[in-house]
């Protein structure tokens, strides 16, 4: 009957609306909470009834019912909170959670307000654990796949690779001119013979023959003079005045270095009816020179055979020392050879090296290629006093009698025994560098008066430990030409060769070339803390214009190692086998602070190896401002270390190392990247946030707690980066408000609530007309 339809169709209205104003309710009870989506109910008919009517059949509608009930996904407002980790999503996309009691148990939110745990997990209200991928801090770009963002309290140490020292030098510093001084006397009135020959040991080393010949004219108070470099077998002329002069000095520059050098002969006077006798001031004995005057050379019946002898020279004191000397011929062009010091008095018969009354050992060498290797090189006992010895191999090394050694001859102080080989000794004139003045037993290692500038800063070990270098500066006696020494703390150097007994050794195991200098083991403590020795040019306008005569010491050895030679070229490779340059183009050093030992070099193990904690040790590049490009030349960077006329000034100076660090805030940017500020100063991008969208969002299943969960109606998450593939990007510090409009959903409430009056007036009507009609029967 129609009535009771009205009844069921009136009561499907009440039904409808009933739930909308549940949904409104929902909505406005949530109109304060983060990142709400409200909800909206729309209604359809129901299926409608067949009726006949005198038009034909004819529909009745059967009431109302719930179309569809989806959450809108418009934009809430952002509300500014003070709290880092507060994050609200400008767009579409939602956060991924994870709740770490399941497997997977990945859920979605727009509630962006999070907290870092006890753990240091990132995570909502609820405990859930925000998703997001770990940032490399080298490239700054994301890692791996999306987990659990968990934020380190602490930052790990990181050991200094690069020094930024750029430094303006001041270009009005008078060049430190280095003089030989001269003294004796001389017979010649004409420039003949009377000359003097000495060396000059040059930045690098070298041992420069230099002959000076000097006369003197009475009659007239004039000099001449020829100065010469003899160290090839074609003189090379330095400088000369054969007409006469009344100057007492001459500037000479040296082959190869290019130093500049005055040779003053102020002290010398002139003694017709005396002899010839030259100095250069009590200087020590720093050369000793092997020779074979009749050109008789070796005789090859004494290969294997100890030769030996005694020869005096004297130190920087002017003290006779005595140096024995043994050598044996081997095969291929190689020596044996030992040299002692201080013998004691008689003849222990010179036949046996291992004979202890030979005196303090100084040097020993086992096949031995003096061409390959160049001379021999030692130190006096219990000095830094440099000593070469050199036999020629030009005059020496051929066949023939006698042996350059005579075994049965024993001649403490003749240089010329009589037995066709002659020892030439040389005073030798060091070119002072700040490395010679550095000496790390004293309590201030360097004087003030040997540099003319100096700056320091601190760089850290791999355990975060500050460390204090210094680079000084020095002008040199070239024009435009500065040489610098980057050193530290003598005590905190702990590189091996601080710690070995005998530090200086060496096995070559393409030649089975064995080496060792135990008198080194002074020069090693004296130069502890020297990091890098270099040479800096300027161009005429003030910029740096090369590297050139740089070195760093070997840690297992102690010894100079050459990373750019004179030219400006580094070495391929140096000595040690680690780069002359870094990874960025500049001079490399290298350091230990943590004492790793290193295997020895000699007798078994291979230098190119030095052993597998060689790669431990602590590189750092030096950046001047000034950096090799592309591995072939060197080029200038914007800001760049200068030889300007201001004064002396550390322009700007930084390190990238780091020691450990604690957590102090947290920071994000739009893109979702979470970055740690710690309190060792690192600013370290650590995580970008991950998102997630759905084709339908509106078909997500709502789980409670603000959160959603994938449906098939959904389809699977789309997820990346902040602000790429149709996300949306990430508003710090801010959350998003509930998107409801309050008054939509009063107009609306009203709108259900006439509707819901009706729909009951409905039925009351009807249950009227049913009662009339029951009363039909009265």
């Amino acid at each position: 009957m129609g009535l009771t339809d009205a009844l069921f169709t009136g009561t499907s209205g009440l039904r409808a609306l009933g739930h909308g104003m549940s949904v409104i309710g929902d909505n406005v009870a949530n109109l304060n909470t983060t990142a709400f989506k409200g909800a909206r109910i729309t209604f359809s008919d129901i299926m409608a009834q067949s009726i006949n009517t005198a038009a034909g059949s004819g529909q009745l509608g059967r009431g109302a019912g719930i179309q569809a009930l989806y959450q809108l996904f418009t934009q809430g407002a952002f509300e500014s909170t003070a709290s880092p980790t507060d994050m609200a999503i400008a767009g579409a996309g939602f956060f991924i959670v994870r709740n770490p009691q399941t497997t997977g148990g990945l859920v979605y939110t727009r509630d962006g307000q999070f907290v870092i745990d006890k753990e240091g997990y990132l995570v909502n209200p609820q405990g859930l654990r925000v998703q997001g991928w770990r940032i490399d801090e080298i490239t700054n770009d994301i890692t791996g796949a999306l987990t659990d963002i968990r934020i380190d309290r602490s930052s790990p140490p990181v050991k200094t690779t690069k020094i930024d020292m750029i430094t303006n030098l001041d270009a009005r510093t008078e060049t430190r001119m280095r003089t030989v001084n001269l003294k004796g006397t001389i017979t010649d009135t004409n420039l003949h013979d009377d000359h003097y020959d000495f060396i000059i040991r040059d930045i690098n080393g070298e041992d420069r023959r230099i002959r000076i010949t000097l006369a003197y004219d009475t009659s007239r108070s004039l000099w001449s003079y020829r100065i010469q470099d003899i160290t090839s077998a074609q003189a090379t002329l330095l400088a000369e005045n054969t007409i006469g002069t009344t100057a007492t000095q001459a500037t000479i520059a040296l082959p190869g270095t290019k130093e500049l050098i005055v040779i003053n002969w102020s002290g010398v006077t002139h003694n017709a009816a005396g002899t010839t006798n030259l100095s250069i001031g009590g200087r020590r004995t720093a050369r000793i020179e092997t020779t074979d005057p009749t050109g008789g050379g070796w005789n090859s019946a004494y290969n294997n055979t100890w030769n030996y002898r005694d020869i005096t020279i004297k130190d920087s004191n002017g003290v006779d020392r005595i140096i024995r000397l043994f050598l044996k011929a081997g095969t291929g062009n190689t020596w044996d050879y030992y040299v002692f010091q201080e013998p004691l008095p008689g003849d222990p018969g010179g036949t046996s090296p291992e004979d202890p009354s030979n005196g303090t050992l100084l040097a020993k060498g086992v096949n031995y290629n003096l061409e390959r290797e160049g001379p021999v090189w030692f130190f006096l006992n219990g000095t830094t006093e440099r000593i070469h010895w050199d036999w020629d191999l030009n005059r020496v090394y051929a066949t023939g009698t006698p042996p350059i050694f005579n075994s049965y001859d024993f001649d403490h102080y003749s240089l010329d025994p009589g037995n066709d080989t002659t020892f030439n000794l040389y005073e030798v004139y060091d070119v002072t560098t700040l490395i010679d003045y550095w000496n790390a037993r004293e309590e201030n290692p360097i004087p003030s008066t040997a540099y003319a500038y100096r700056s320091t800063l601190f760089v850290y070990d791999s355990l975060g430990t500050p460390h204090e270098v210094t680079i000084y500066y020095s002008p040199t006696s070239r024009d435009n030409v500065w040489e610098f020494m980057v050193c530290c703390n003598p005590a905190e150097d702990l590189r091996d060769f601080v710690r070995d007994e005998k530090p200086m050794q060496w096995y070559k195991a393409d030649t089975g070339t064995t080496i060792e200098i135990p008198s080194g083991k002074t020069f090693t403590e004296a130069k502890r803390g020297i990091l890098m020795y270099g040479r800096l040019e300027f161009d005429n306008q003030g910029n740096i214009k090369q590297f050139y005569e740089t070195y760093r010491i070997d840690a297992n050895t102690g010894a100079l190692v050459k990373i750019i030679d004179t030219n400006g070229s580094p070495m391929t490779p140096p000595a040690d086998l680690f780069g002359a340059t870094g990874d960025n183009g500049y001079p490399l050093l290298v350091a230990d602070f943590l004492g790793i030992d290193l295997e020895d070099k000699y007798p078994s193990n291979d230098p190119n190896t030095q052993g597998t904690r060689r790669l431990d040790l602590q590189t750092i590049e030096l950046n001047f401002g000034y950096y090799l490009k592309g591995g072939s030349t060197w080029a200038s960077e914007s800001v760049r270390t200068t030889q300007y006329a201001t004064s002396n000034a550390t322009l700007f100076y930084d390190q990238n190392g780091f020691g450990p660090g604690a957590l102090e805030n947290i920071s994000v940017d739009n893109e979702g990247r979470i970055t740690g500020i710690y309190s060792n100063g690192r600013v370290i991008p650590l995580w970008m946030v991950g998102l997630a969208n759905f084709n339908a969002p509106e078909r997500l299943q709502k789980v409670g707690g603000n959160l959603y969960k994938e449906t098939t109606h959904s389809g699977p998450p789309v997820t990346g980066k902040p602000g790429t593939n149709g996300l949306g990007t990430i508003a710090p510090n801010s959350i998003e408000q509930s998107n409801v409009d309050l008054g939509e959903q009063f107009v609306k409430m009203i709108i259900f609530q006439r509707g819901f009056q009706a729909d009951a007036r409905i039925i009351t009507v009807s249950d009227t007309m049913l009662e009339e009609l029951i009363n039909l029967k009265r």
